[in-house]
């Protein structure tokens, strides 16, 4: 039996949310009352983070225009569209996004161009106030304070951190302990079965020879090893995490400051939120909020329940004039497939 095919929305009644990152894109379109239309899925959509422009623009004009067409929604009726993507650091970056945008969907009108990591703030409450810490792939920091002032931490980031920052230390750690330059780890055998080597001098040889090397994107199905030994009560993987944290206390007071307010006064809500934060293993969200109890007691902090893409479409939705409130957060609903990394 076949599917009923929906019927295509009525021009001005849909709106495109987007959150491209370094491991993935994702785009869906939804009506007013945030039901999906559409979805679409690409690849690595940070400009930098791309091995070219060109492939991350295509990218996420391949997600956008999947999503398009499954909700048989042209980009001229679109109400509203809001981008969130890694890798719109400076103000040329969002000029760029434009001038693409402009070039491969034609039509398409009104649309926000933002860094990844405004994709939560709308989660918190729905105004979009507040600071959010977003540990996917990578870090991704935001905040907006009352009077609409903005920052994010894009280029302003120098530790190695998120989940490729956690698989980078945890083979990192294996191969010191391996060398006998740091301790023993229960991180030596976990990793050595999740790559299939013998010991650390064939893990080091799988990733740094000259020919069939594994690429460096490898590293990430580490941070889950880390993130679950950490949460054993392995110490070298918990210093790994504890690291970490600090750096993205850090970072979000710095982003606080940098729109006017300090962390540690209460008035700007924090949201926790990536697939590191959210995960099975809770040695990462812990260590957050604690760090952020100790630097900011007065702050309230919450750890999301919905991905960013749901905040990019509260955005697109706000944007477009639709009260974009938590209780449109049940309509909004994706298969685990869709969102998995």
């Amino acid at each position: 039996m076949t599917a009923a095919v929906p019927a295509a929305a009525a021009a001005g009644t849909a709106f495109l949310a987007v959150d491209g990152g370094n491991s993935k894109t994702l785009a869906v379109v939804v009506d007013a009352g945030g039901r999906v239309l559409g979805r679409g899925r690409g690849g690595r959509g940070d400009i930098y983070g791309a091995p070219t422009v060109p492939e991350a623009v295509d990218a996420v004009l391949g997600a956008v225009r999947a999503a398009l067409a499954e909700a048989r929604v042209a980009p001229g009726d679109l109400r509203a569209s809001a981008f969130r993507l890694a890798g719109v650091d400076w103000p040329e970056d969002a000029a760029l996004w434009d001038e693409r945008l402009t070039a491969g969907l034609p039509g398409l009108g009104a649309r926000s161009i933002k860094n990844d990591g405004f994709a939560s703030l709308r989660l918190i409450d729905g105004t979009g106030v507040g600071l959010s810490i977003t540990v996917g792939t990578g870090p991704a920091l935001a905040a907006r304070a009352p009077d609409g002032t903005e920052e994010c931490s894009g280029m302003f980031v120098f530790h190695d951190l998120g989940g490729a920052g956690l698989g980078n230390s945890g083979l990192t750690a294996v191969h010191l302990a391996w060398m006998g330059l740091g301790p023993q780890t229960a991180l030596t055998p976990a990793l050595l079965e999740l790559y299939g080597a013998a010991d650390g001098h064939d893990l080091r040889h799988r990733f740094t020879r000259r020919f069939g090397a594994l690429p460096d994107t490898e590293t990430w199905r580490a941070a889950r090893v880390v993130l679950a030994a950490a949460s054993d009560g392995d110490p070298v993987a918990a210093d790994i995490v504890a690291a970490q944290a600090r750096a993205f206390v850090g970072y979000a007071q710095w982003t606080a400051r940098r729109v006017g307010v300090d962390l540690a006064s209460g008035e700007l809500p924090v949201l926790l939120n990536g697939s590191v934060v959210t995960s099975e293993h809770p040695a990462m969200r812990d260590a957050l909020l604690a760090g952020l109890a100790e630097a900011a007691p007065a702050a309230t902090v919450a750890v999301a329940t919905a991905p960013p893409l749901t905040g990019v479409v509260l955005d697109a939705l706000a944007e477009g004039g639709v009260a974009a409130g938590p209780a449109l957060l049940g309509r909004v609903a994706h298969p685990p497939e869709f969102l998995h990394t």
